[in-house]
């Protein structure tokens, strides 16, 4: 018996040559490509920690502060989000004293929503929920779309006429590639 050859056709060359082209067309299009777009989470976490500390810094050189500005997250540990991807956090505390006609919650969302945003790209963030009251605290949340951090600037105070405010600065990254 005798093998039989198979010949393909010119139509059935270009025919073939168009899926293929088609198939790489469709992955490059759908984002599969070796360097994958976007900051990084280490470095949009050296940014987030860079830019609370100065905002701190901020506060504490137009302000009454009582003791030291106190980080309790410093934005160095990354927490896994799966398929390669990580998100850090940051949280730091400064205590203030109210003269009898200031009003610090006020100076939170003057400073947030302008300073950030012409100094560091910060906008409000639409989308934040706020926990915030008449009296006793006030929330700036804000969030940088370029670097993928969310910022937020809290003021509290123990009451209506408190003489002492915690504020306070907290941000994480979004889930953004690791590496």
């Amino acid at each position: 018996m005798r093998a039989r050859s198979v010949r393909t056709s010119r139509h059935g060359e270009w025919t073939l040559t168009c899926a293929v082209g088609a198939v790489v067309l469709t992955l490059a299009v759908s984002g599969c490509s070796s360097s994958p777009s976007g900051p990084k989470a280490k470095d949009s976490a050296a940014k987030m920690s860079t830019d609370a500390r100065w905002v701190a810094a901020k506060v504490r050189a137009g302000f009454k502060p009582l003791g030291v500005f106190t980080v309790t997250q410093d934005g160095t540990k990354a927490v896994s989000c799966g398929h390669g991807k990580a998100s850090y956090s940051f949280a730091g505390h400064q205590s203030f004293r109210i003269s009898s006609g200031g009003n610090y919650l006020d100076f939170t969302t003057v400073f947030g929503s302008s300073k950030l945003h012409d100094e560091r790209g910060y906008d409000v963030d639409p989308d934040a929920t706020r926990q915030d009251d008449e009296y006793t605290s006030y929330d700036t949340p804000l969030v940088n779309k370029k670097t993928g951090i969310h910022l937020t600037l809290r003021a509290t105070a123990s009451g209506e006429h408190a003489t002492t405010e915690l504020w306070t600065v907290t941000a994480h990254t979004d889930c953004l590639r690791a590496g």
